[in-house]
Formats: C-alpha cells, sequence, structure tokens
C-alpha cells in the first residue's frame, strides 16, 4: 500500500477554477486515471492466487439499418463476424451463433484495456455486411457499430451480481476500491449499447 500512496501522492492536485460542469469532468478524469493505475499496481500488490478480473462483452446482432436499433423488435444477425475495437486497435474477435448472440472474452481488465474504455473509445463493430443477412439491405453504406459501457465487477457466477452501471463518480470510486482493496477476480461487465449504422 506504501507504493499506491506514493505514486497517488505524485498525481498533481488540480484546483477547479471554475463553475458549472468542469470540475465535475475533471474529477472523473482523475477517478479515471486512478482506475488505471490501480490495475496497473494490482499484480503487484495482490495475494498470490488473486488475479485481475476477465473483461467479458456479449449481446445480439441486429439484422436491421438505422440508429438506436432496438434488438428485440428486429431479426437478429446470424453467423456476422464481430469485433470490439478501442481506438484503431482490434481487442477482440468472435463470430455470432445462429441466434446473432455472442460473447468476447478480453481477457485480464488490464490498463491498456481500461484507459480506452474509460475514455469511451471502444465499440463493437459488425465486420460481415449487412447484406449478408437479409439481400435488400445490400445498398446501405455503412457498418453497424454499438457503443460499449462498464457495468462493474462481478462474482463471475451467473448470478447477475454486476454492480449496475458505472454511472457517476461513485460507480468508479467502488471499482477503484474493489481493484485496490485487493478483491480481485470475477468478470469485468461491459455491455453494448444499441447498434447503429455509422
Amino acid at each position: 500500500h506504501s507504493a499506491q500512496h506514493n505514486i497517488l501522492s505524485q498525481i498533481p492536485r488540480q484546483r477547479d477554477r471554475s463553475s458549472g460542469s468542469k470540475p465535475m469532468a475533471t474529477k472523473s478524469l482523475l477517478l479515471a486515471a486512478l482506475l488505471v493505475l490501480a490495475v496497473s499496481m494490482a499484480p503487484h500488490g495482490a495475494e498470490a492466487g488473486k488475479q485481475l478480473p476477465l473483461a467479458i462483452i456479449s449481446g445480439i446482432v441486429p439484422c436491421s439499418a438505422g440508429n438506436s436499433i432496438n434488438v428485440a423488435a428486429v431479426p437478429p444477425f446470424p453467423n456476422a463476424a464481430v469485433q470490439m475495437v478501442c481506438g484503431r486497435d482490434v481487442m477482440a474477435s468472435v463470430t455470432a451463433d445462429r441466434s446473432g448472440m455472442y460473447t468476447m472474452n478480453m481477457g485480464p481488465a488490464t490498463s491498456s484495456l481500461l484507459a480506452p474504455l474509460l475514455g469511451n473509445q471502444c465499440k463493437v463493430v459488425v465486420v460481415t455486411p449487412l447484406a449478408a443477412c437479409n439481400a435488400s439491405l445490400a445498398s446501405v453504406t455503412g457498418t453497424l457499430t454499438a457503443p460499449v459501457q462498464l457495468l462493474g465487477i462481478g462474482s463471475g457466477s451467473g448470478s447477475g451480481s454486476g454492480s449496475g452501471g458505472l454511472g457517476g463518480l461513485g460507480g468508479l470510486i467502488g471499482l477503484i476500491g474493489q481493484i485496490v482493496g485487493g478483491l480481485l477476480g470475477g468478470i469485468l461487465n461491459i455491455i453494448p449499447l444499441p447498434f447503429s449504422v455509422i
């Protein structure tokens, strides 16, 4: 813990000089930086046998064009090639099953994955053209894409015990606390938001 304290004390403290949303944005960025720092330090300070949570994302690919597609209201896109892209890097790839469902195991939630996730730089991209699931969509230009959101760390038991959305500072503080406190392991749940053709 002393190594963590020394590094954390080296982060410059910012003074909020303006009112409005800038102080909140500054606090969010600082907490995101602390989370990345906590994850990068966790393997060194963690007890033997503890490991970083696995990052998992799953969802259903819709066979539809448009914006904010409701996957329950349209047919699924079977056998679609799906990628998790953060910035310009493909982090994982998988092929959806016959019902359009996919699950990607991104491996341990390292700082190289968490930094772009917290910076809203990651998305699920469907590589297979829409015409493959419906010939009438052959004229659609663009790619099915869905931004992603962190849900939190669950037990991995399948009981849905995730901590809910990381909405705001409280969720980030809780996630940092879980990592720094050594409550490692389990599943870091990532969910896709509605798909749109971009």
